[in-house]
């Protein structure tokens, strides 16, 4: 009787006692009509979306799933190791857990403690790292670890956490700089719940 109109008896407000039956997960509408309302995280602009997921216990065991659901990478640790894997089953990246841990990855960081690969700011909020002369920083921002150059406000990857999954969004820019790798494992060894310094 009603149809679609949204000012019709009953389909926003109960007019008899004054309350609302809107759902109230659902953001409100625009005042404006036509705009969207503004999320509060949009996805980065051109961005793969790389998931950590199959978390065997932590994200130190897990496969890491790419666009179109195909397996990248593959995180295994026994024992003291991890190793980052391609697809192919080729080692990219070795991290040793002792006393002073230490990250390598075949042609691109040469082995080094951990905690001097992702160096962590002296005020402690955020961490450095660098590839072919670019220092590059992660810090926190909302529910995200944001990758950026420092000094620029423009975002090459981004860390997100649910209950089962990781996720890396990386833009194209970050591809082009040749952070898919280092960015796969510095989520890693920021994600792992293990002190890195």
């Amino acid at each position: 009787m009603y149809g679609s109109n949204p000012f019709a008896a009953q389909a926003g407000w109960n007019a008899g006692n004054g309350q609302s039956t809107w759902d109230t997960s659902v953001p409100p509408p625009s005042i404006f009509g036509a705009l969207p309302y503004p999320s509060v995280s949009s996805a980065l602009p051109g961005a793969i979306t790389l998931k950590f997921a199959s978390l065997s216990p932590t994200i130190l065991n897990c496969k890491v799933i790419g666009p179109r659901n195909e397996t990248y990478f593959r995180v295994v640790t026994d024992g003291g190791h991890t190793v980052l894997k391609d697809v192919q089953g080729s080692n990219i990246a070795l991290l040793e857990w002792r006393d002073n841990p230490t990250v390598e990855a075949r042609g691109l960081v040469a082995k080094q403690p951990m905690g001097q690969w992702l160096r962590l700011s002296m005020d402690r909020s955020h961490r450095f790292m660098a590839h072919n002369g670019v220092g590059y920083s992660w810090s926190p921002h909302d529910r995200f670890l944001h990758l950026s150059i420092p000094g620029s406000y423009d975002v090459l990857a981004r860390v997100s956490k649910t209950y089962d999954a990781v996720m890396l969004e990386l833009t194209p820019h970050a591809i082009q700089l040749g952070l898919l790798e280092l960015g796969v494992l510095a989520t890693i060894l920021l994600q792992c719940g293990k002190s890195i310094d």
